[in-house]
């Protein structure tokens, strides 16, 4: 049920500094959001790119880990890939940009040297090594991308929540506001007649009065 407001000045007002105050409102979250769809396009790009980007390097990796099982054998990839396994220590830091927070990730350097994967590089062929790098490029890319696409992820539903509330203003807030303002001031300015018209009547009768007392001083005389 909607309020009704008492059709005063007071209330008038509010609902004039109201409507002011919303529609300033708006005008930000309008600047906001075209701020924020320019990052969100910006980081769309990037992801597009990163994508394809690792797309490629999952290719590269494919054909260099198939040519290393072709020269090594897959029981030899397998024990390289045994000794070489480590653990990743990934940190994920949640940044606040423009109020929006998201997470970032952080973590440690995949690409490592030809003595610092585990095994005697001595005894593997160089397939394996490449085979080992593609690989650690690939995983590099990865973390990037995911760190890249989970800020897109928030600035995409940051549009949609702040869309969500430039609407509400303009389809809610601002027509109940108008409708109130409106019919206030209408009937404050009927009242302000019917007192004007009062005021009217009361002066004639009071001339009219007036009339009349000098006539019944003259007819008295």
């Amino acid at each position: 049920m909607e309020e009704q407001l008492s059709p005063n000045r007071m209330n008038l007002l509010n609902l004039r500094t109201q409507i002011a105050t919303a529609e300033r409102g708006v005008g930000i979250l309008e600047d906001k959001r075209s701020a924020i769809i320019k990052e969100l396009l910006r980081l769309y790009r990037d992801v597009i790119i990163g994508r394809h980007t690792m797309r490629d390097k999952m290719q590269d990796a494919a054909v260099d880990l198939f040519r290393a099982i072709g020269i090594e054998g897959r029981e030899g990839v397998i024990s390289a890939a045994f000794a070489a396994q480590r653990g990743i220590s990934v940190e994920v830091i949640e940044r606040n940009v423009w109020g929006i927070k998201f997470p970032e990730v952080f973590h440690d350097s995949i690409l490592r040297r030809l003595d610092a994967r585990g095994y005697a590089f001595m005894t593997v062929s160089s397939a394996i090594d490449a085979a080992a790098r593609r690989f650690e490029i690939l995983l590099n890319l990865m973390l990037e991308t995911a760190s890249v696409e989970a800020h897109m992820r928030r600035i995409g539903g940051e549009v949609n929540k702040t869309t969500r509330r430039i609407n509400a203003i303009h389809e809610i807030v601002l027509p109940k506001a108008r409708g109130q303002h409106q019919s206030i001031r209408r009937t404050l300015e009927e009242r302000e007649r019917e007192d004007i018209l009062r005021l009217k009547k009361l002066k004639k009768v009071r001339q009219m009065s007036e009339r009349g007392g000098l006539h019944d001083l003259s007819d008295k005389a």
